[in-house]
């Protein structure tokens, strides 16, 4: 049966990519072949397939969506309660792991006290552990990392299931801090659960996880498919859009060929940890520019190590409950974009790695062309526009005009119109296919918000076409970039310099490309509109698109797919009364000398053995810090002060023994507006100090 769902996937991909190499050959067998139609015959060898792929996957998904449980071979899928064995539920270890970086502390607690909040609701759900694993830099945003972690431990009466930990050195990124995780303690749970920092499942969703974890003792990753909420921004928006019509379809049809061997993409899935710490280790790249080092994407890697190992890869695209956020404006999701584009190019050195899995090989080269096709499609748009003008160059010289003419219209454009409608429907099939699927009174609603995504998809695609060249370019000549902490604020939009500053060289290429268009044909000149018109536009784009446009709200109403939003709701009030505006500005003083809270702080840090006497070194920045602030020590000293607790415990004496004279001003300012209120912020209950050890 296996056998017979990839070959109809084969069949199906490969009869457009031969129908459409025929007709380039028929193309280009009018003179003789030049060194130029050799090259846009090597960039179609890329394209083709890829566009075929994407139509073949789509097409799939639509068949299986037409019937209910149309797909006999998926294993990961809903399961009934009656099903469920209640008692060996309550006794699986399970952790649910978030790695940070510089992001919102209150936006992260909040989700971890909803997620928590809705497993306690089945209490057939193991006791679950939860672990925000830190690699924050920022000494102001760490301590309002503990602030928010103390107060969810309180708030929700529980100090043994939330665990804390931010580590010194953030090596090897998100990967190296599950690695740090998996070595620490992973061998208490037999499944854990990775999040991102942005993500927000449900209780039922994590039951359903485990259960198909147990159902399918092979499965080594089960990757749930996830939805985009809290789109405030237009651009969020037509993304939201676009994900919740299109991507079920693709998820469908990819797991109809792929079976045992689907994707997974780094979070909002459960993981089998021994089978995981014993083979998926990420080996250290050879140091070659942008292409080596360590690696940014480790997902896909993963999952070929997992699979080369003999463990499954299920999708379970069934299962409701899986969320996450969205970039909020082109920018952003453009600086995401460099790095995936990095990441995905570093896995080159995986494609031919002994023992991968073929389809696993598929993944890699797959993600590896999402961002190499773009210079790709580059190069073939200007060899094609070359070739067409050379071709009617020589048609012309060879033949009479009326021969020429005739030859022309006849058979030559008809050719190449062909192959370019070829592509257009190659193209396009996903859209149309997931849009006529909605019901009827769908397909009306939703038509204004499925034409303003569709135009914005056709005029986005050049930009990115760009910048994703860029990038590819930058990586291959040995340039690296760092992976930086993520915006996801809608109202941290960009100035206009700085916007007409990275799109200014793109809008003048546009206009460039439409005068010479223009001047060498009208058909010319409208066959490229939608690539210069959407140069031409990128700063309107990313104006217009970077704000929320009420007006357009109707047009983006995704209530068709239900989604959860008790749980949603309850993010919302928790983001909302979830507060630690206490601390703004007074960080280092909550940390340093707040009786309570720098007693809390210090627990955090460990267990170090005390030394005699402290380094002279040490005594010096003490000192400093007292009578300077924290303004008057680098960023690296302040680190060191905050995680030792030798040094915690000799500056709290030195604060409170020394006299008040002697304060810098920093110290002065908060300690006139502290009152005694402020006090009671961090509970003193005895109990609760000793459960945080």
């Amino acid at each position: 049966m296996i056998h017979i769902h990839r070959s109809l996937f084969f069949i199906t991909f490969i009869t457009p990519v031969i129908w459409g190499f025929s007709l380039f050959i028929e193309i280009i067998s009018f003179q003789g072949i030049e060194i130029t139609e050799y090259y846009q015959f090597i960039t179609l060898i890329f394209l083709l397939p890829m566009l075929s792929y994407g139509a073949s996957t789509a097409f799939f998904g639509f068949i299986l969506s037409l019937k209910k449980d149309a797909d006999s071979l998926l294993k990961a899928k809903r399961i009934p309660e009656t099903e469920l064995d209640m008692s060996l539920m309550a006794s699986i270890p399970v952790a649910i792991v978030m790695p940070v970086y510089e992001e919102n502390e209150i936006s992260i607690f909040s989700r971890i006290k909803v997620i928590f909040e809705s497993a306690n609701k089945i209490h057939k759900l193991p006791q679950l552990d939860f672990f925000i694993l830190s690699d924050t830099r920022t000494p102001e945003k760490w301590i309002k990392e503990e602030a928010a972690y103390i107060e969810l431990c309180e708030s929700t009466e529980n100090f043994h299931n939330f665990h804390y930990r931010r580590r010194k050195s953030n090596l090897n990124g998100k990967s190296g801090n599950i690695a740090d995780f998996c070595r620490r303690w992973g061998k208490k749970y037999k499944y854990m659960i990775i999040l991102d920092a942005d993500s927000l499942v449900s209780g039922e969703l994590i039951l359903q996880l485990i259960a198909n974890m147990e159902k399918n003792p092979n499965a080594g990753i089960i990757q749930s498919s996830t939805r985009i909420f809290r789109s405030t921004t237009l651009f969020q928006k037509l993304t939201e859009f676009s994900s919740y019509l299109f991507s079920p379809f693709f998820l469908k049809g990819a797991s109809f060929w792929q079976i045992n061997s689907s994707g997974y993409w780094g979070h909002n899935a459960i993981l089998r940890v021994k089978p995981f710490m014993e083979h998926c280790a990420l080996p250290h790249l050879p140091e070659y520019g942008g292409l080596g080092g360590k690696i940014l994407s480790h997902d896909t890697v993963e999952a070929a190590l997992m699979r080369k190992a003999g463990y499954e890869v299920l999708s379970a695209y069934e299962l409701d409950g899986s969320y996450e956020e969205n970039p909020p404006n082109i920018i952003d999701a453009l600086k995401r974009d460099q790095r995936w584009c990095q990441g995905n190019l570093q896995h080159f050195w995986f494609l031919f790695g002994k023992k991968i899995p073929f389809i696993n090989r598929i993944h890699i080269l797959n993600g590896i062309l999402s961002y190499l096709n773009s210079p790709i499609w580059m190069c073939y748009i200007v060899l094609s526009l070359w070739n067409y003008l050379e071709d009617n160059k020589y048609l012309n010289y060879s033949m009479l005009p009326e021969e020429y003419e005739f030859f022309k219209s006849q058979i030559y454009d008809p050719l190449y119109l062909k192959l370019l409608y070829l592509s257009l429907v190659l193209l396009f099939l996903p859209r149309v296919l997931s849009f006529i699927s909605l019901p009827l009174i769908q397909v009306l609603k939703k038509f204004p918000g499925f034409l303003l995504e569709t135009t914005f998809s056709i005029l986005i695609a050049p930009i990115y076409m760009i910048y994703h060249s860029i990038f590819v370019f930058s990586i291959l000549l040995n340039k690296r970039i760092t992976w930086g902490p993520q915006n996801r604020d809608a109202d941290s939009g960009y100035n206009l310099p700085y916007i007409l500053s990275s799109f200014f060289g793109v809008t003048i290429l546009g206009f460039s490309c439409a005068y010479i268009s223009y001047t060498h044909s009208t058909m010319l000149f409208i066959l490229t509109m939608p690539i210069w018109l959407g140069w031409i536009l990128a700063i309107p784009l990313v104006v217009f698109t970077e704000k929320e446009q009420k007006i357009l709200n109707k047009a983006f109403n995704t209530s068709f797919w239900e989604p959860n939003t008790n749980l949603i709701q309850r993010f919302e009030e928790e983001l909302t009364s979830h507060k630690n505006s206490y601390l703004e500005g007074r960080e280092f003083f909550f940390a340093l000398v707040h009786p309570l809270f720098q007693g809390k702080h210090k627990q955090l840090q460990g267990n170090k053995l005390y030394r005699s006497k402290l380094p002279q070194s040490s005594e010096k920045d003490l000192n400093i810090l007292l009578t300077e602030g924290p303004g008057g020590l680098e960023t690296k000293s302040l680190l060191k002060i905050l995680s030792n607790r030798e040094l915690l415990d000799s500056f709290y004496t030195k604060f409170w023994t020394s006299k008040k004279e002697n304060w810098a001003g920093y110290w002065k300012t908060i300690w006139g507006e502290i009152n005694p209120s402020f006090f009671p912020s961090i509970s003193n209950n005895k109990k609760n100090d000793s459960n945080l050890q």
